[in-house]
């Protein structure tokens, strides 16, 4: 059972799914969606964001038959302690390569801006280690920190995109519903890295000081993240065009380089925009980890999963340097959330929640 002082409260689950969804997907999301989407990109972003928000709705569902556990608690009443077991054991290799694949874009991005010299194996391994700390911590450590982070994250974001509307074009964004039915079906799985990360409620509902809240505190979450979406989106559209966003790898940042005032003090936006996507994707990477180490905990029936943190940072770092290139860098994240994510993220929980229905484990459904 989880602890009187390890708990989360409604509104910092709601910034644990904003922070979690503001990862490495961000600054390539307006090329992803000009690829595959084109001028239907605004209307693929509000289905994802719907998708997400039902998704979510059968996690809750799931978690509220079992107030104050977690998937690899309730998950072995319902199908048994061996299979649940191999569950937490496929979600725990997932989080270490969605970690592993998070850091290694973070130091390709750093790397190319900001620390010319650095080797970026220093640079990956600096940010692991950093996030240990935060996760022996906690849940509630995690929880202050989605919570602090947020307001220091995306105001200033907004107020740097903010002078760069007086020189787009927003017919850029038209013909809207061309092609939309050959589109979708191809768009919505290319934005899964956009929308990956909430499954982590499989772990933290359970840590909830009031779970009946969940639903709407993390629907305003993914709302918010998805109106976010949609002004970087077509911002960036609205500036450059379809074509050209489909040919820049970073169009956020190119937009950032792009925006030029006069008598402004701060001579580099972009390496602005850097240092609030590294504190974004840190938030990120911590939020995921405790998922990890809680897995662990798990799996290997402990009581405490701070001692895991340390232990799993060479596994991470392995991860970290699978890509051989910038190019398997982008393509490999979105490989593992279209493929496997999803299938975690949506498939699981709805058969979990299936099948305890059937076998009626749980108590009652909440008023989610």
């Amino acid at each position: 059972m989880i602890k009187d002082n390890d708990t989360i409260s409604p509104y910092q689950i709601a910034m644990i799914v904003i922070m979690v969804l503001s990862g490495a997907g961000v600054f390539s999301l307006p090329r992803v969606l000009a690829e595959t989407a084109g001028s239907n990109s605004l209307i693929m972003i509000f289905i994802g964001g719907a998708i997400s928000v039902s998704t979510i709705f059968i996690i809750v569902s799931l978690n509220s038959r079992f107030p104050g556990k977690t998937l690899p608690d309730y998950s072995a009443e319902i199908i048994g302690k061996v299979p649940a077991k191999i569950i937490v054991i496929i979600y725990a290799v997932y989080f270490i390569f969605f970690i592993g694949f998070e850091v290694r874009v973070i130091s390709e991005i750093v790397k190319l801006f900001l620390l010319v010299d650095t080797p970026p194996e220093i640079i990956m391994l600096c940010m692991i280690l950093t996030c240990t700390y935060a996760v022996r911590g906690g849940v509630e450590c995690i929880g202050r920190t989605t919570e602090l982070f947020f307001p220091l994250l995306f105001i200033p974001f907004i107020l740097i995109l903010l002078p760069g509307l007086n020189d787009v074009d927003f017919s850029n964004l038209l013909p809207v519903f061309y092609g939309f039915q050959k589109k979708v079906f191809k768009a919505v799985p290319a934005m899964a890295l956009s929308f990956a990360g909430y499954e982590t409620l499989l772990y933290y509902i359970g840590f909830m000081k009031e779970p009946k809240k969940s639903f709407k505190y993390a629907s305003i979450g993914v709302l918010f993240i998805t109106i976010t979406y949609v002004i970087i989106t077509g911002l960036c559209i609205s500036k450059f065009g379809i074509e050209w966003n489909k040919k820049m790898v970073w169009p956020v940042l190119g937009y950032v380089r792009s925006i030029n005032l006069p008598g402004l003090f701060i001579e580099r936006l972009d390496g602005v925009m850097l240092g609030i996507w590294i504190l974004a994707i840190y938030t990120t990477m911590i939020i995921l980890y405790f998922s990890l180490t809680f897995s662990m905990s798990k799996i290997f029936g402990t009581k405490d999963q701070k001692q895991y943190a340390l232990i799993l940072v060479p596994a991470i770092y392995f991860v970290a340097l699978i890509p051989q290139n910038p190019a398997q860098t982008l393509e490999m994240p979105i490989y593992i959330n279209r493929h496997f994510g999803n299938i975690l993220k949506i498939l699981v929980p709805l058969l979990l929640l299936l099948i305890a229905m059937i076998r009626k484990k749980g108590g009652v459904k909440s008023e989610n």
